[in-house]
């Protein structure tokens, strides 16, 4: 019989961890199954060393670590022949469980040696703080979206952040924990053993030292910490913006002030908010998204502490222009959210107003066209899940998003603000729109069946709809070399660190030569540096994708040989007639003759920017390039010139994308008679649906710059 229960205690575990298999992301061998054993550990220690003696407390702490290894046997072995293994993984193994059995049974060892009556219940009152108590209190007191735990480990941040690698302020947590263990193991003996107590004084001194830097460390974020690092302060009516003026020049923090006040504008206007005269918004505003990564936990993701008291933001710089009316409808909509957080039960409803209002999932679609042009459309059944956290977050960001924010979107336009606003709070529609929410789905449907869509329509949607969520993902945390190096190369392009992005990508080119778009970068910061010779040795008449002919032809003509340059490109003439990608439209153009080809080069590699009387000369895609670089380079003194020529030559909505970017310009520089001569300009040809919600907007930029 004996023997039985020893077999039934080493194949439960691993039955345990066979059954957590079709379970997306807890099936895989990383921190989220880590989470999962170092919380049973820990638990089960703490009771566990509850009864019994000294003698026995190491043998039941390794029998609790046998247990839980065996449990992630089946992960390991499945991540393995998956492909999915990674260091990273491995490490969180180590990093997560180990630790918190020894703090678990350091309580519980300690706990019994008190001798109270109710030991049980402090027990479960001491391990329920440290693990969901201290959680609490972090997530109530700061904006951060990371959180380190004594017993279940870490939450290194927004589930959209796939990179989740240990880091040093883990390593350092850990250490702590240590510290904990330590001196809660020294305290029963202490009377006993001198050694005991200097273990204790040595590791109380640690611990003091340690929650005096918590900030410093990396383990916490305080608001005040991070307006240490972002030192610079700059206020506005509504805003207090915070940023390292290393990172923005003073134009840009000139336009994204205006941007803010502009987008409150329209957001408090198009959900009717009467906001608080002393009611203030903090603008965190990061100089790229590692550095956002490194303070708050979020690389990628920008987000909105709603469950805070105290209204913010955190941006990084590369993402403002996409997602900055996004957050702030977030920081707005609290006015009508629950009395808990500030938000909506349902995390369709608070993504799908942000997505309704700021109206910015595609610059060719319209939501609607998204939604239409990819039928059968989603079902009643289908909606009411994608407002469930389980429904919304086992989709894609850009599905889940999209179709929230089109059915938000209808029912923003077709019904009073108020009707949405009432039922956000609870997720009530019935009583807040007095129709069954099946009734306004199927309405909803109806008016998209009457949406004009098109080829670009339904190309855009598939594009989104074609997506996986991180659940889907048979890796999702596992990154290859490459995609590391990858991150990398985008970090150091980010921070205009060229000599060291170009040795990453060289290095990465050297790994995968065969990599098409690595390829591709790779000759294009060749180019930039001027190494012509090299693009054109490397890039052979094997390399299918267009676009490396297109910088072979670049590097002859950059290197002397316009002749050999001239033949490659038009053999490519036919392919590129061919191609329906926007971006090989007016490839040939752009490098029609010597003149053109030596401007365009010179524009694109070489930053410089033609004079006035050079650009009047130049045709329209190279007149449009030469524009859009000048915006890049933020060279603006050259747009004046550059705008009145242009504006002599007839318009083409190929080039909407440019004219939209010279208004928006234009309107921030104050040159407001010149936009509106564009905006009238653009406004006389058809315009694609999108577009025309594009140019609206910039009226109505300018319209608010004039008053203000």
């Amino acid at each position: 019989m004996n023997r039985y229960k020893y077999l039934l205690y080493y194949l439960i575990p691993i039955l345990a961890g066979i059954l957590l298999l079709p379970i997306p992301l807890l099936r895989d061998f990383h921190f989220e199954s880590a989470m999962i054993a170092a919380t049973v550990g820990a638990y089960w220690a703490g009771f566990s060393l509850l009864k019994g003696s000294y003698s026995k407390d190491k043998a039941k702490i390794l029998g609790i670590f046998i247990f839980l290894y065996l449990f992630g046997l089946p992960l390991f072995i499945n991540a393995f022949f998956a492909g999915c293994l990674t260091v990273q993984g491995v490490l969180f193994w180590i990093l997560t469980p180990i630790p918190s059995v020894f703090l678990g049974a350091a309580i519980g060892r300690l706990v019994r040696a008190g001798s109270f009556r109710h030991s049980k219940t402090i027990l479960l009152s001491i391990l329920l703080f440290c693990s969901a108590g201290i959680l609490l209190l972090e997530f109530k007191l700061f904006p951060q979206v990371y959180f380190f735990n004594h017993i279940w480990g870490t939450w290194p941040g927004p589930i959209y952040d796939e990179s989740v690698s240990v880091t040093r302020s883990y390593l350092v947590f850990r250490g702590m924990t240590f510290l904990w263990i330590f001196s809660l193991w020294s305290i029963p003996r202490i009377r006993h053993q001198k050694l005991n107590r200097l273990v204790l004084f040595i590791c109380g001194m640690g611990l003091i030292a340690s929650y005096f830097n918590l900030a410093e460390l990396g383990i916490i974020t305080p608001r005040s910490f991070l307006k240490k690092q972002l030192s610079t302060l700059v206020q506005t009516e509504h805003f207090d913006l915070y940023f390292n003026p290393s990172s923005f020049s003073s134009d840009e923090i000139e336009y994204w002030t205006l941007k803010h006040e502009f987008f409150f504008h329209q957001i408090t206007e198009a959900l009717e908010i009467d906001w608080p005269e002393d009611r203030r918004i903090e603008s965190y505003l990061y100089g790229n998204a590692w550095q956002k990564k490194d303070l708050v936990g979020a690389k990628f993701t920008s987000y909105v502490p709603i469950w805070l008291a105290q209204d913010q933001m955190h941006i990084a710089q590369q993402h403002l222009s996409g997602v900055l009316k996004h957050e702030l409808v977030h920081v707005i909509s609290k006015q009508f959210g629950n009395s808990l957080f500030n938000g909506s039960w349902s995390i369709g409803l608070i993504e799908g107003v942000a997505e309704a209002v700021a109206n910015d999932a595609s610059s060719e679609s319209t939501l609607a066209q998204i939604i239409a042009a990819v039928p059968p459309y989603p079902t009643v059944k289908q909606m009411r899940n994608s407002l469930t956290i389980s429904g919304f977050y086992s989709s894609a960001a850009s599905i889940s998003y999209t179709t929230t924010g089109a059915f938000v979107q209808y029912l923003l336009n077709h019904y009073p603000v108020q009707n949405f606003k009432d039922a956000y709070a609870k997720t009530s529609f019935d009583k807040a729109y007095s129709q069954l929410f099946d009734s306004l789905v199927i309405q909803w449907e109806r008016t998209l069946s009457s949406v004009a869509i098109d080829s670009v329509d339904k190309q855009v949607s598939e594009f989104l709809f074609g997506q996986l969520s991180l659940f889907q993902k048979t890796c999702p945390h596992s990154l290859s070399r490459e995609l590391v190096l990858w991150d990398t190369f985008n970090f150091q392009q980010t921070t205009k660190d060229t000599t060291a992005a170009l040795k990453t990508i060289e290095t990465l080119f050297n790994l995968d030569p065969g990599n098409s778009f690595i390829k591709r970068d790779w000759a294009r910061a060749q180019l930039h540096e001027g190494d012509y010779e090299s693009v054109i040795q490397t890039i052979s008449e094997t390399d299918t994708l267009l676009t490396l002919q297109l910088l072979k032809a670049d590097a002859l003509t950059l290197n002397n040989n316009f002749a050999a340059g001239t033949e490659l490109l038009q053999s490519l003439k036919p392919r590129l007639d061919e191609s329906t990608a926007r971006t090989f439209r007016y490839s040939f153009d752009l490098r029609a003759d010597s003149t053109n080809w030596t401007n365009f080069l010179a524009t694109r590699y070489q930053n410089l920017l033609p004079d006035s009387a050079t650009f009047a000369l130049l045709p329209t895609p190279n007149q449009m390039h030469t524009i859009s670089k000048a915006i890049e380079l933020q060279r603006y003194s050259k747009l004046p010139e550059y705008s009145s020529i242009a504006l002599s030559i007839p318009i083409n909505a190929d080039w909407f994308d440019v004219y939209e970017e010279l208004i928006d310009k234009l309107i921030s520089l104050h040159l407001f008679d010149e936009a509106e001569r564009w905006i009238k300009k653009v406004s006389e040809i058809e315009l694609r649906a999108r577009y025309q919600e594009r140019l609206t907007q910039q009226e109505e930029w300018l319209l608010f710059m004039k008053i203000n």
